[in-house]
């Protein structure tokens, strides 16, 4: 009868841990680590931006500059425009400046506020100039920020600056990977 109770009390034993193991997460190889991310955060696993990063700075200062008083207060009578060539001032020459100057002229023109003119035009009423910045922090254990400024100065043909806009983007490498 004693092996008769040997042989239950191990049954019991392994259904009794086959049960606990079964409460808690299950982590097979790296599946434990594994997350979900919206899609509607911005995530990025270093600190250079994308093309859309740019292009939604670029869209967000333009828009600055569309709502700003001394744009409305020109109403109806459509100025004409020239959009000078972005400065780059970052520390990544690759940068393609030309998706940002699009979505700039594009803004602008969708808007319906100004004629938008060819760089090479004569005869127009202001200038916008634009400049990238970037600025690097460094911490301890490999972590890194960078801001990046998009700046925006429009100037009569006469070159008085009547308005100025920027915005900012910060991108930030954590010491440990997000995956």
């Amino acid at each position: 009868m004693s092996n008769k109770y040997r042989y239950l009390g191990i049954v019991i034993l392994f259904l009794s841990i086959t049960f606990l193991g079964s409460c808690g997460p299950i982590t097979a190889g790296r599946q434990g680590a594994v997350s979900t991310v919206d899609t509607a955060d911005d995530i990025h696993i270093n600190t250079e931006p994308n093309s859309a990063d740019y292009k939604r700075l670029a869209e967000k200062v333009t828009n600055k500059m569309l709502s700003s008083k001394q744009v409305q207060s020109w109403g109806n009578s459509k100025p004409r425009l020239v959009i000078g060539e972005i400065k780059n001032n970052t520390d990544d020459e690759g940068i393609r400046v030309i998706d940002i100057y699009d979505k700039i002229q594009e803004t602008i023109f969708q808007s319906g506020l100004i004629r938008v003119l060819d760089r090479t035009a004569n005869d127009f009423d202001y200038i916008l100039k634009t400049e990238l910045t970037s600025t690097r922090q460094y911490a301890k254990n490999n972590q890194e920020l960078v801001y990046f400024t998009l700046q925006l100065k429009l100037f009569k043909i006469d070159g008085e600056l009547i308005g100025q806009w920027s915005a900012d983007m910060a991108l930030a490498k954590a010491k440990r990977r997000l995956f």
